[in-house]
């Protein structure tokens, strides 16, 4: 890990143990004009509650408390016809801002018009070839169209994360992605990890590959939301980012501990974010959890390299403080538990 990493792995650490909402995300808008396979939003239906207006009171206040990195999402946050507006008002507070698209909207205007903003902007991207991107986006011309916004983001100056998310589809197209991203000047990353819809629905899951599969193309053990710890595997910080130093404002205004934990803290539409977070007692429960706190996976010797995941133990296995399903198979798969 670069210096650079392990002092903002410090950072968001001491962050969580503090309960400060270092990272927020607000999801603009459900609605997206792609159905890929593999997404956990389970309704594109659901109503734009946040006006700009609201959006812009929410900066202020996450600014006031002490917020540092500010994603936008969606859906598809481009069929927001205010975004440039809501990302220029994000970088008047000075937050390291972030912009999750699929980049198919992506146009002359858009790009030029988040050049000077220098947010870093995330695209879903799914393999080198046209026919593979297409089938996992469910939308015929999509990988050209994303292809197009990827380069005119590029040529204004813009710094794009390609996110291959790793399927079953596509897990044999890792290098021709990552070197299909080095060509165009964008970092790759890949993402193991696919979930259930919020609603539970496990259709996504369809498409999630053995860790036997993907470990030899992502290396070595999953860390989870902090990353390694240069302190050691220490019982008294908390599990996970969600809820702790992060959290999710949906187009609807309900505050989650994360995009894919799908439990409801509060709704900023009838109270300040502040009070949501300092008070709603599904925060102060996910922050008083330790290991300890697990009947299964603390004693586990595999804990410390599963990259266990709330969501992934609720949504999968039915418990919170369970096992998460996917992380028990990758402890097994690098040989740091058993199977049962």
């Amino acid at each position: 890990m670069s210096a650079g990493g392990s002092h903002r792995t410090r950072l968001y650490r001491e962050a969580s143990r503090r309960g400060m909402p270092i990272e927020v995300m607000i999801e603009l808008t459900q609605r997206c004009n792609l159905r890929c396979r593999h997404c956990y939003i389970d309704d594109f239906g659901t109503a734009n509650l946040l006006t700009t207006g609201r959006v812009r009171e929410l900066l202020a206040e996450l600014a006031g408390l002490g917020t540092l990195v500010l994603g936008l999402s969606g859906g598809e946050a481009l069929l927001r016809p205010d975004l440039l507006e809501i990302a220029g008002a994000a970088r008047g507070h000075g937050f390291e801002l972030h912009l999750l698209t699929n980049a198919t909207l992506v146009d002359e205007r858009i790009a030029a018009g988040l050049a000077p903003l220098h947010p870093r902007v995330h695209v879903s991207f799914y393999s080198h070839e046209e026919t593979t991107f297409d089938a996992i986006a469910g939308t015929p011309g999509t990988f050209r169209r994303v292809v197009r916004g990827v380069r005119l983001l590029i040529r204004h100056g813009v710094d794009v994360v390609l996110k291959m998310p790793l399927l079953t589809l596509n897990l044999g197209h890792v290098a021709g992605v990552r070197a299909w991203a080095a060509a165009a000047g964008a970092e790759c990353r890949t993402a193991p990890s696919i979930f259930a819809k919020r609603d539970g629905d496990p259709a996504p899951l369809a498409l999630r590959t053995a860790p036997s599969a993907f470990l030899p193309a992502v290396g070595g053990p999953e860390t989870g939301c902090d990353g390694e710890d240069p302190d050691g595997d220490r019982d008294d910080r908390p599990l996970c980012a969600a809820g702790t130093r992060y959290a999710v404002i949906r187009a609807s205004g309900d505050v989650l501990p994360c995009s894919v934990l799908p439990l409801v803290a509060g709704n900023v539409l009838a109270r300040p974010f502040a009070e949501v977070w300092r008070e709603a007692p599904l925060f102060a429960r996910l922050r008083a959890l330790r290991r300890p706190d697990l009947p299964v996976c603390g004693t586990c010797p595999g804990f410390a390299g599963c990259g266990r995941c709330h969501a992934e133990a609720l949504l999968e296995g039915g418990d919170l403080l369970g096992p998460s399903p996917p992380a028990c198979a990758r402890a097994e798969a690098l040989g740091l538990r058993s199977g049962s």
